[in-house]
């Protein structure tokens, strides 16, 4: 048979009798104070529970987090380079360095840059909203790229145009 135990508080109350599982388990909840009696029923000498054998080591261990503890938050693996989490602002990257081939046929162009001027928009504004998404600086490489091909191919478009009709 496992011996039992009483704790006796300064105050001079009494719980117990436990076995030693149920007084570890005390231990482990914070319900013993290191000044606490541990008392073996049956008779004896008590020891304060900081001392005692069996619970010393528990009660002497640092205070711990109740509950899960949370995940650290991971990044990518691109160390944030690519904003993946805002595709409008990555695809007007992408279309705004892109509309620079567009500009052998003008026309073109101007359509393909004012696609990466209305991508890059939107990631601003998804940017707005959600700041943790990123993509600032995709977002506005793409207006920039797409506005400026937007405008070389109008200016390019207009000149073509002009001189088919003048004849020169």
């Amino acid at each position: 048979m496992e011996s039992t135990y009483r704790v006796r508080n300064a105050d001079g109350s009494e719980y117990g009798p436990v076995e030693l599982d149920a007084l570890r388990q005390w231990a482990i909840q914070g319900r013993i104070a290191t000044s606490a009696m541990i008392v073996p029923e049956g008779g004896g000498e008590g020891e304060p529970a900081g001392a005692h054998p069996a619970i010393a080591s528990i009660l002497s261990a640092p205070p711990t987090v109740r509950g899960s503890v949370p995940e650290a938050p991971r990044g990518d693996a691109t160390g944030g380079l690519i904003p993946y989490k805002n595709p409008p602002a990555l695809t007007a990257y992408y279309v705004g360095i892109c509309a620079w081939i567009g500009l052998l046929v003008p026309p073109l162009g101007v359509i393909v840059g004012v696609v990466a001027v209305v991508l890059g928009i939107k990631g601003l504004r998804l940017r707005a909203r959600e700041p943790e998404v990123k993509g600032s600086i995709h977002a506005w490489v793409g207006i920039l790229s797409g506005g400026l091909v937007a405008l070389l191919g109008l200016v390019i478009t207009v000149i073509i145009a002009v001189s088919m009709i003048t004849g020169a």
